[in-house]
């Protein structure tokens, strides 16, 4: 399958001396950022909907400030 992308001159310059940089090929570096893109958002929405489920189990909230009196208790 191929993609196309379009760079202006200055991110074409940022890319390229990426490349160079990296010793990589420009499917290399969209693969890769292409896939931690995508990770990245499922780890995201994995802790979310952890955290909506823990939340429910247990809805008590505390305000910044019982917060910041906890953290800064000695």
């Amino acid at each position: 399958m191929k993609y196309e992308v379009d760079f202006n001159d200055e991110e074409a310059a940022i890319v390229n001396d990426y490349m160079k940089k990296s010793n990589l090929n420009i499917s290399q570096v969209a693969r890769q950022a292409i896939l931690e893109m995508i990770f990245d958002d499922d780890a995201d929405l994995a802790a979310y909907e952890k955290a909506i489920e823990e939340y429910k189990k247990n809805p008590t909230t505390y305000s910044q400030e019982e917060v910041m009196q906890v953290l800064t208790k000695k």
